[in-house]
């Protein structure tokens, strides 16, 4: 069974899960999507000496346990990024601790650090590879609540990835769309 498929159905049950908790213990879960524009910094070796930009994004899931603590589920697609005699392709799923700090009425800072399970694919002339690696990931943002259950999200986040000897950072800085249940 595809690995990406593994990761779909335990997130699917899994927002299950802690959605029959909130309807017995009240509102917390919520889903979002955003999109915006990632910047590649090649690491050390062979991935090294690469600075490209591209398009990413990220869908996510999450469980608000108070008003400044939630714990967030979600799948990062960081773009394709092309050097002289090839591409990488970075994405994968990200377990995040997310803090929220409000500081006006509607509007909320955000801190976020996490662990990303980043799959590196390499296109070369001869053929194409691809490596998993565990990295960290963290980030900052704002958020505005358009209602009590809808929000705007501004975040810079950056991903390290663990693959081909290397340890390149991948900066996604992306605007997008909360729901809250």
């Amino acid at each position: 069974m595809n690995t990406k498929f593994k990761f779909a159905a335990a997130c699917v049950v899994a927002m299950a899960a802690v959605s029959a908790q909130a309807q017995v213990a009240g509102t917390g879960l919520y889903v979002g999507g955003s999109i915006g524009h990632t910047k590649w910094k090649g690491g050390d070796g062979p991935l090294g000496g690469i600075d490209s930009s591209n398009t990413g994004g990220k869908v996510y899931g999450g469980y608000e346990f108070t008003p400044n603590a939630a714990l967030e589920l979600g799948y990062a697609d960081l773009g394709k990024f092309k050097f002289n005699g090839g591409s990488y392709k970075a994405s994968g799923p990200y377990l995040d601790a997310v803090g929220k700090f409000p500081f006006a009425p509607g509007w909320s800072g955000l801190a976020r650090a996490g662990l990303f399970q980043g799959k590196l694919e390499r296109e070369l002339p001869l053929g194409t590879d691809d490596e998993n690696g565990t990295g960290y990931k963290v980030g900052l943002g704002v958020q505005y609540d358009l209602t009590q259950n809808a929000s705007v999200r501004t975040e810079y986040e950056r991903y390290r990835l663990k693959a081909f000897s290397s340890k390149p950072d991948t900066d996604l800085l992306s605007v997008g769309l909360n729901y809250k249940f």
